[in-house]
């Protein structure tokens, strides 16, 4: 039982409208850097699109050249 609620909360997070916005500006690359940004909420940034529903990013996805960028800038 306590599987299926588990199943049930994870398909529900990643089929959520901020995770789907994540994925579509997402670079497809899989590889992230741990990183702590706070307070930074939810929604697109000039440094892309902040996925922070604690209103902290840990994440940063690396860019294709290996590069990380800056987190959270403002627009």
């Amino acid at each position: 039982m306590l599987g299926l609620i588990l199943a049930v909360g994870l398909v529900a997070v990643f089929t959520s409208d901020n995770v789907q916005e994540f994925r579509k500006h997402s670079n497809g690359n899989a590889v992230y850097e741990w990183t702590v940004v706070s307070p930074c909420p939810t929604g697109m940034r000039q440094s892309g699109f902040a996925l922070a529903p604690t209103g902290t990013v840990a994440l940063k996805q690396v860019n294709r050249d290996g590069t990380v960028g800056n987190v959270c800038v403002p627009e």
